[in-house]
């Protein structure tokens, strides 16, 4: 595998609401990552981040383009 949602697509949601297949995460989010899940300090449970398709699609297809260009340049 080599790729990964390469191609767009919107599904359409109530209301005529168009839902993509990617969505890039926010800049806090690219820059802090998910929240993990783990008990704290009192033994609570607080849960992490959930992580939607859209979000790990859109982090996925980055990835695999980014190593296509690094196997283009290794292989120039």
């Amino acid at each position: 595998m080599d790729s990964w949602a390469e191609t767009d697509k919107t599904y359409k949601g109530q209301g005529g609401t168009d839902i993509p297949n990617k969505q890039e995460p926010s800049q806090e989010l690219q820059a802090t990552g998910f929240a993990p899940t783990y008990f704290d300090e009192n033994g609570n449970l607080v849960f992490g981040d959930g992580v939607s398709a859209q979000t790990m699609n859109f982090i996925l297809n980055d990835l695999y383009k980014k190593y296509r260009d690094l196997l283009a340049r290794v292989n120039a």
